[in-house]
């Protein structure tokens, strides 16, 4: 099944909803070229140029046709979300997002700042922060369509994959050599203190700098060959070389322990909600009257909706 997972990083690199805040065409807002039309809305060259925080640079063909791509799903899903449910953000509302982005993801810079260091448009940021908008409220919309699963669902989920309902709590030492990883091992018989060995000797910077702790998480995280050593090894025994696509592991787990069955059934509400909303885009998108302009490419919803830019 086609998924749309519309996370706040990818719309931040391409995304943008070009109808008018009253629904008619972008005419009266935007000129050039009209590029492609979705359910009779026309977006403009200059709607696709003006993404970009330096607009003076031309994109190229495979460029305009992923943001006219991105623009084109983003108007459907817009009109879809305003005809069905009556979503329309405010100017305020858009605002206020648009401030929120930028504190979250700014890191205490300015706006233009964070405009350039983002390459994008304040154009784009706000429809960015429309478009997040819409989509939380489209999710609020569907949660009332999802029947919510019983504490008998979430049992029989935990019942036929036990693992991916587990919780390890994990250190581990990567290296690059099986003989390097023999050596920590001697180093560890020896006496000496993981989380020190960890922070000396761990090409995984990350866990290495916290002593190799990686936290508690799922088995189903982690690559095969590591879930596999998380789930079976004897809890505060140390264990391997442990070979990945990483390198050799040196790993032990100080916890496992199963998820309660209520967050079991919470998470199973997470993902009907999730899927029910891949749904309504996928509805949204793929029933839009898209027309796009030859020159600038051919309109495409399998494998994935996308312009596809000229040959």
């Amino acid at each position: 099944m086609k998924r749309f997972v519309l996370t706040i990083a990818a719309v931040a690199l391409i995304l943008a909803s070009c109808a008018s805040d009253d629904g008619s065409s972008g005419d009266e807002t935007s000129s050039g070229d009209v590029a492609a039309t979705v359910n009779g809305v026309e977006i403009t060259t200059t709607d696709v140029e003006n993404l970009t925080f330096d607009n003076s640079e031309a994109l190229s063909p495979t460029q305009f046709a992923e943001f006219l791509g991105a623009l084109v799903q983003w108007s459907a899903v817009e009109q879809s979300a305003a005809e069905e449910f009556g979503i329309e953000p405010s100017e305020d509302e858009v605002n206020a997002e648009a401030e929120r982005l930028v504190a979250e993801f700014g890191q205490g810079v300015t706006r233009e700042e964070f405009l350039e260091a983002q390459g994008i448009s304040e154009e784009l940021l706000q429809l960015t922060a429309s478009q997040i908008i819409i989509e939380d409220a489209v999710r609020v919309e569907v949660e009332g369509t999802v029947e919510e699963p019983t504490v008998e669902d979430a049992e029989q989920a935990i019942a036929e994959a036990p693992s991916d309902w587990t919780e390890v709590c994990a250190v581990h030492i990567l290296v690059e050599t099986e003989g390097e990883a023999t050596a920590v091992l001697g180093r560890l018989d020896d006496g000496e203190d993981f989380a020190v060995v960890a922070q000396e000797v761990s090409i995984d910077t990350g866990s290495g700098a916290a002593g190799g702790d990686l936290g508690c998480t799922s088995p189903a995280a982690y690559v095969p060959e590591f879930a596999e050593a998380t789930t079976s090894a004897e809890i505060g025994v140390v264990v391997g070389p442990v070979q990945s696509q990483f390198g050799y592991h040196i790993i032990r787990v100080d916890e496992r322990r199963d998820v309660p069955v209520e967050d079991v059934r919470q998470s199973l509400v997470e993902s009907n909600v999730g899927q029910a909303l891949s749904d309504w885009f996928v509805v949204a998108i793929e029933s839009a009257d898209v027309t796009v302009v030859e020159e600038y490419g051919t309109w495409q919803t399998d494998p994935f909706p996308a312009v596809v830019a000229p040959s």
